[in-house]
Formats: C-alpha cells, sequence, structure tokens
C-alpha cells in the first residue's frame, strides 16, 4: 500500500456562495460534479482534480473549531492492511463509505487530533469498524471529532445558490482499482556471430 497523491481539502463555511467564488474566480479553480451529499458544498476543480470541498455549516465556527475539516490522501493497495498498520501505531480511525464513488475513507487522527482522510477503492470485504485504540489515541480522536463539531447544513435548508445548482454539473465517475501491470515477454536474443 502506498500514497498516490495529496486529493484534496475540506474547507467548513458559512459563506458558500463567496467561497466558491473566490475559488473560481480569484484562483481559478472551477466549480463542478459533487456526489449528491445531504449537505450544501462544492467542490473546485484544479484540471480534472477536485482538490478544494467546501462544506456549508449551520453556524459560524466555534472559538477553538478547525475551518480546514481534513486533508485527504489518495492510496493504492490494501485498506485492510493500512487499517493494520493504524491499529499496530495505535493510530485511531473510523471508515466512511461514499457509495457513488465507490469509495472507502479511512479517517485517521495523527498526534494533534487533525483529521486525514485516506482514500480507496472499495471492495466487498473492507473492514468498515471504527478502531479507538488505547484510552490515549481515544482521547485523540476525540479531540479531533470536537476540532469540527458545528454540522453540515442540509442541502434541502441552503440558502445559497451554489447548493442550489450542484445537480445540474453532475457526480464525478466511481473510482477504479489500479490496472494491474502485465508482464512483458521478453524476445529471446539472438546469437551473434
Amino acid at each position: 500500500m502506498s500514497m498516490l497523491w495529496l486529493d484534496h481539502v475540506n474547507i467548513r463555511t458559512t459563506k458558500l456562495d463567496e467561497m466558491s467564488a473566490f475559488y473560481e474566480n480569484v484562483l481559478g479553480l472551477k466549480r463542478g460534479k459533487r456526489p449528491s451529499f445531504p449537505f450544501g458544498g462544492a467542490w473546485h476543480y484544479c484540471g480534472k482534480s477536485a482538490i478544494v470541498h467546501l462544506v456549508e455549516l449551520t453556524d459560524d465556527i466555534k472559538p477553538g473549531e478547525a475551518q480546514v475539516e481534513h486533508y485527504a490522501l489518495r492510496a493504492d493497495g490494501s485498506m485492510k492492511a493500512f487499517q493494520a498498520k493504524c491499529r499496530k501505531m495505535d493510530a485511531p480511525y473510523n471508515v466512511v463509505t461514499v457509495e457513488e464513488l465507490n469509495m472507502r475513507q479511512v479517517n485517521v487522527f495523527d498526534p494533534d487530533g487533525n483529521k486525514i482522510e485516506v482514500q480507496f477503492v472499495g471492495t466487498a470485504n473492507d473492514d468498515l469498524e471504527t478502531f479507538h485504540g488505547s484510552k490515549d489515541a481515544s482521547k485523540r480522536m476525540k479531540k479531533g471529532m470536537k476540532l469540527n463539531k458545528t454540522g453540515a447544513l442540509s442541502d434541502k435548508k441552503s440558502k445559497a445558490k451554489t447548493t442550489k445548482t450542484n445537480p445540474a454539473l453532475g457526480i464525478p465517475a466511481p473510482l477504479k482499482a489500479p490496472a494491474k501491470k502485465r508482464a512483458t515477454a521478453r524476445k529471446p536474443a539472438r546469437a551473434s556471430a
């Protein structure tokens, strides 16, 4: 298992329309396809990659909460091997499934309680159980969850034009497992004269 790339950063806001306009008009990151999550938000793309995910909040962020909710890494290989490594290193995690994208997100919490989302292609054999770890690890996970206490605003309650127009943009394609490399047959060496 290895990390392939930094996939995105997730930013929480009560100013969705303003934030979306900023990322599109100032930074040139075009708003695009997003799964049909039950909360308001927008995905902004750099080329073909949705690198900024905005999530609309119910209320202003409280002092001590995180504005940047998490960053995400795309991984290949075995999710189970990654989970085993987390358990061995006492790194707490939970797993979220995004069915539309055939994705499993293993949300692991670092020693300061920051949440890092590690994305895998979903399989039928995935372990979806949360790992709390030791008492100290469990405290880290709780701290990380408290950093993101203010909830996301339901897409049905959202007044943001950005949220209302998301369905017209469509849904991203599901993740696919990387193609297996085929061994190439070698041509026999010619005998030299």
